[in-house]
């Protein structure tokens, strides 16, 4: 059996220590399972076609794993659509545990999850949704065009994002998407 190889970069620890910071441990034991959920059906995807998981890289923007091995534009999309799957899996689960047990923290880690399935799926790299439409553009448009699209809708997403933060914060509802919108729109790949 091979080694997994996980690499931390110097984001992963700005944002880890962020999280720290910002978080309590109530809400980062909440997050930690919708997080690691998100990865093993992304691993599990891996598995299942029949690919070589080599490692993963924790980054500023979260994690990435890293396979081998040959596979269609559609397996890719697979893959990618595998994590948001197991966080909603996982949301649903957690709110059935919480309505048993009465549990808190699980009805915050449901929460959480489907929060990250959701932000996940919006159709901009490096998100699941933009790595789910990325070998789909490519094998219908060539690659080209695809990293164009690409490009465009990051920072589409990442404008709109921002703009429903400052609507938000304008009306007292607290700015969170602004976040989010403004990791997209800073990307060194734009």
């Amino acid at each position: 059996m091979r080694k997994l190889r996980l690499e931390v970069s110097p984001g992963a620890a700005f944002l880890a220590a962020a999280l720290f910071f910002f978080l309590r441990g109530r809400e980062l034991l909440a997050l930690l399972p919708a997080i690691l959920t998100h990865e093993l059906g992304h691993a599990a995807a891996i598995l299942a076609l029949g690919l070589h998981l080599r490692g993963a890289r924790a980054e500023a923007g979260g994690f990435r794993l890293d396979y081998a091995g040959d596979t269609t534009p559609l397996g890719h999309a697979l893959i990618a659509a595998a994590g948001p799957a197991a966080g909603f899996a996982y949301a649903f689960l957690a709110s059935f545990l919480w309505r048993e047990t009465g549990q808190d923290w699980l009805s915050l880690s449901a929460g959480l999850s489907l929060l990250l399935s959701i932000f996940n799926l919006l159709p901009a790299p490096p998100l699941d949704g933009g790595r789910i439409l990325a070998p789909l553009l490519c094998a219908l448009l060539g690659s080209e065009k695809e990293e164009r699209i690409g490009r465009i809708l990051g920072f589409a997403v990442g404008f709109i994002l921002c703009a429903l933060g400052i609507v938000s914060a304008l009306k007292g509802k607290g700015a969170a998407p602004l976040l989010p919108g403004l990791w997209l729109l800073l990307r060194e790949d734009l």
